[in-house]
């Protein structure tokens, strides 16, 4: 009898070992990631610039009008700070600030008809920032994004003498406030530090030269942006 048992309880210890682990392998529960909360961070990135000068009666002996691209283009990098907060169905919802200090110019030659060039027009996004509300669904640490709100840049052109004298005449150099939408994607490879890259685009719209305030001449110049950028964040 007792060999008999002895025997019973060999063959069905593995059994109840291998239970026991299957037990193990399906009960802990892996806790999904919660995008609630403030975060702040600093971004960098590419914007390509579109721009356009119009000047009634400023082309040939006054008989024509101005109109020429004046696009700026290049390196930006700024801070953001913003908030989220996740619902029991996965979709984010928040807020965001950013602004961004750029090297965004160009450089654009006036052809005086016959004459050569004698004027150059540089164009200079000096800082730009928007504040924006922003929508995602959340793939536990990966969350895809849509983003829209308010954007504001400040635009300067200069007017640069290309023959004889060096000489430099302002033009414009004033804020713009718009609109900006845009896409992108996060994931959070910790509990804390959130990588990001997005692609916005931001029209700036389209004001009067501020060397022209008060005068009867038509002027206009206006701005867009697309740019793309990548960034790193921590959670609070």
């Amino acid at each position: 009898m007792k060999t008999l048992l002895l025997a019973t309880a060999f063959i069905l210890a593995p059994l109840g070992m291998a239970c026991a682990a299957d037990i193990n392998e399906v009960s802990p529960v892996a806790s999904s990631y919660d995008w609630s909360g403030l975060y702040a961070g600093v971004d960098i990135g590419y914007a390509a610039g579109k721009s356009n000068l119009f000047i009634a009666g400023a082309g040939l002996g006054g008989a024509t009008d101005l109109d020429v691209s004046t696009d700026p283009n290049g390196f930006i990098g700024g801070v953001h700070i913003g908030a989220n907060y996740q619902m029991e169905n996965s979709f984010v919802i928040g807020a965001e600030v950013d602004i961004a200090y750029s090297n965004i110019d160009g450089l654009t030659a006036l052809d005086a008809g016959g004459g050569g060039v004698t004027t150059l027009l540089k164009s200079e996004l000096k800082w730009s920032g928007s504040a924006r509300l922003r929508a995602g669904y959340a793939f536990d640490r990966t969350l895809p994004f849509i983003t829209a709100g308010v954007a504001a840049a400040k635009y300067e052109l200069i007017a640069v003498s290309a023959g004889g004298p060096a000489a430099e005449i302002t033009l414009h150099s004033d804020s713009h406030v718009g609109w900006t939408v845009g896409a992108g994607i996060e994931h959070a490879f910790t509990d804390r530090w959130i990588a990001r890259a997005e692609y916005r685009y931001s029209d700036f719209g389209s004001q009067d030269l501020s060397v022209a305030a008060g005068l009867p001449t038509e002027t206009h110049v206006d701005l867009q942006t697309q740019d793309i950028r990548v960034g790193l964040s921590y959670k609070f």
